[in-house]
């Protein structure tokens, strides 16, 4: 688009570029607050070896792996969820 078309249609075209900019700001801080995927991977080996060294027991490795595994579902779920949000809008300011 030329700067024209730019300057009419920013009352239009204006929120939606905020409300994107907006979902992107909570999205990077989001990730910077979250543990990555890679650390709770990490952490599962490190529980897994406390298991083998018998710093551990069964049920306690089964309840900590337990929880480690929803967090990584959760994590992942949440991405894909994101992943969708950002096209959905991506495609509403391609319809303007």
């Amino acid at each position: 688009m030329g700067l024209l078309s730019d300057i009419l249609l920013a009352p239009v075209t204006g929120p939606a570029h905020l409300f994107v900019s907006l979902l992107e700001t909570i999205r990077d801080q989001a990730n910077a607050q979250m543990p990555s995927q890679e650390k709770l991977k990490d952490e599962l080996v490190r529980l897994n070896a406390r298991l083998e060294l018998g710093e551990i027991d069964e049920a306690e490795f089964q309840k900590q792996e337990e929880e480690l595994l929803a967090e990584l579902k959760q994590m992942r779920e949440d991405e894909q969820a994101a992943a969708a949000a950002e096209a959905q809008a991506a495609a509403d300011e391609e319809s303007q």
